[in-house]
C-alpha cells in the first residue's frame, strides 16, 4: 500500500512538473459599464483591434466599433444633458467607426461619444484606453 501511495504521488509530481506555463492573457478588458443607474445600460470592451460600446440590453439601443489604431480620445467633456464624455474621433478625419444596433454595424461615422456618470469613471476609462492601446503596441 504505501509503495502504491509512493506511486502516485511520484506521477502527480511528474505530471505536474511537465504542464506547461499558461499563456499570458491578451490585453483588453469586457463587461464594464459607464456608472449606475441608467448607465449601467452602456457595457464597454476592449482588445488590440477593437473599442466597442454597446447601449442597452444586447445592444439595442445601440452598438459602435472603434478601430484602437485609427480614434484618438480626448475628455472628459461636458455633453447637452451635463453628462461627462469621452469623445473618440478617427484620426485622419475618415469615418472609421461602424455604428448599428444590436449586432449589425452598417453606418461609419467620424466621432463618437461616450456618456459616463461622472468625469472621474470617464478618465478612469480613458487612462485604460491609453493603457491598452500602449500594452498593444508594445505585445
Amino acid at each position: 500500500m504505501r509503495l502504491l501511495i509512493v506511486s502516485a504521488l511520484t506521477l502527480a509530481a511528474a505530471v505536474t512538473a511537465g504542464a506547461e506555463e499558461p499563456a499570458p492573457a491578451a490585453p483588453g478588458f469586457t463587461g464594464r459599464t459607464t456608472g449606475d443607474g441608467m448607465f449601467i445600460y452602456h457595457k464597454l470592451s476592449g482588445d488590440c483591434e477593437t473599442l466597442t460600446h454597446a447601449h442597452g440590453r444586447n445592444a439595442a439601443w445601440g452598438l459602435w466599433r472603434l478601430p484602437l489604431a485609427e480614434v484618438t480620445a480626448s475628455g472628459p467633456e461636458t455633453n447637452d444633458a451635463g453628462e461627462a464624455v469621452a469623445r473618440f474621433v478617427c484620426r485622419d478625419d475618415s469615418a472609421c467607426i461602424a455604428q448599428g444596433a444590436l449586432s449589425e454595424t452598417p453606418d461609419r461615422v467620424k466621432a463618437h461619444d461616450i456618456p459616463f456618470a461622472s468625469a472621474d469613471l470617464a478618465r478612469a476609462y480613458l487612462a485604460d484606453v491609453a493603457a491598452l492601446a500602449s500594452a498593444c503596441k508594445a505585445g
